[in-house]
């Protein structure tokens, strides 16, 4: 199969386009040329800019049997490229998001649950409503020829936000560690290479429609305990619970202080970790255990592996520590 990849030298990218080598496809990518992988073998690279010039696309003779599209932002992004390649491919492939949808209220949500409302004539600023938007000009454009795909958090080695790397450090760090609730909230990702794996296996078999990309949720007690048990922590690791109230008073920030969890116990947020991705489990999505993405991970770190900066820094948790324990000692 012939593939047009736009971007592929980023986190998703950089590991559908060397399993795509891997399987026996021909792949082409279109980027700006900023990053480049340490193994592209043969593959096609083309130059340009998504945001005004996709003058590369226009080359005599290029025709692809699909493009997955792994970076759009915008909606214009979607319609310029859509016009770039008109006549030139036969399906399309667009890498969206969970947060399309309008909140994660309700538990077992599939992809039919309700996306965000964004009124006619206005152009919103949100990560969320702008992919809703994304997918409404790629549906108009391409109809049955296309398919959505709607991962959670993507984890694994290379992944630049940080975020499964906030949790393998912490666990590293070892000693006592304040942590929500009574570990009942449940967290859900995807390693990015599952991911990579079900996009191939959505080209080969022409999929079309939406699916949600996450594994089973799993609860914040058991998902530190294995993470530990994988690890070497420097010094034992003392769980402590606060309640969640004491630690939104003390400035915990819901995503960011303690990466991607969210308090399930607020009505807003009662149903994430437990979005359906049964559509993509029947059409062959696999998991990897989670000890293996975090052994990865560790690994890429103690290679120099970097990422931003995520979650709570030790002088802010030992802040937030003191806090919870004076007011507790308070009542």
């Amino acid at each position: 199969m012939k593939l047009l990849i736009i971007g592929g030298t980023g986190f998703l990218g950089r590991y559908l386009s060397a399993l795509a080598l891997d399987w026996g496809h021909e792949v082409t990518l279109f980027n700006r040329g900023h990053r480049q992988h340490p193994d592209w073998r043969d593959l096609v690279q083309l130059h340009g800019d998504r945001d005004g010039d996709l003058g590369a696309l226009h080359g005599e003779g290029l025709h692809w049997d699909l493009v997955i599209d792994t970076c759009c932002y915008r909606p214009e992004q979607a319609a310029s490229l859509s016009a770039a390649l008109l006549g030139r491919c036969e399906r399309l492939i667009f890498i969206s998001t969970i947060s399309v949808y309008r909140d994660f209220a309700r538990p077992g949500m599939d992809e039919s649950a309700p996306l965000h409302e964004i009124p006619q004539g206005t152009m919103p600023d949100d990560y969320g409503p702008l992919k809703v938007l994304c997918e409404q000009a790629y549906q108009a454009r391409w109809g049955e020829r296309l398919c959505i795909l709607r991962p959670g958090v993507l984890c694994g080695p290379h992944d630049h936000t940080g975020r499964l790397a906030w949790w393998v450090r912490r666990v590293q760090q070892g000693g006592p560690w304040l942590l929500p609730g009574e570990g009942q909230d449940r967290l859900q990702y995807l390693d990015v290479r599952d991911c990579a794996e079900f996009v191939l296996r959505a080209a080969e078999q022409r999929l079309g429609g939406v699916f949600n990309l996450l594994k089973p949720g799993i609860l914040l007690g058991d998902w530190v305990e294995r993470i530990t048990a994988r690890l070497a922590p420097a010094s034992p690791i003392q769980f402590e619970w606060a309640p969640w109230p004491a630690l939104l008073a003390a400035g915990v920030e819901p995503w960011q202080s303690y990466p991607t969890l969210l308090p399930n116990e607020l009505a807003e947020y009662g149903g994430y970790g437990r979005i359906s991705a049964e559509a993509a489990i029947v059409q062959g999505l696999n998991f990897r255990p989670l000890e293996e993405t975090v052994a990865d991970v560790a690994l890429w770190l103690a290679e120099g592996g970097q990422g931003e900066a995520a979650g709570m820094t030790a002088e802010e948790e030992a802040t937030l520590r003191q806090r919870v324990l004076a007011a507790h000692a308070m009542q």
